[in-house]
């Protein structure tokens, strides 16, 4: 879908359609990892691990490219 809208023009009637339907998605996915899945995986985790999980994620992210879309996604 980001790639698809990233080649439209913002004229374009799709546009605001697609986004909407964008940004849908990401509240949804937001408040079900917000309301369901991280406090599971808090209990399940621990402190510690957490934070050494974060710690990971921090230097993954040094190595990760700054725009996503230039890297394919899975599907295409």
């Amino acid at each position: 879908m980001l790639s698809e809208l990233k080649g439209l023009d913002v004229t374009d009637e799709r546009f605001d359609a697609m986004m909407s339907v964008l940004m849908e998605n990401v509240r949804h996915h937001v408040e079900e990892e917000e309301k369901e899945w991280f406090p599971d995986v808090r209990k399940a985790m621990g402190r510690k691990r957490l934070t050494e999980l974060g710690e990971q994620m921090e230097a993954a992210k040094k190595g990760a490219p700054g725009d996503p879309l230039a890297v394919p996604s899975a599907d295409q």
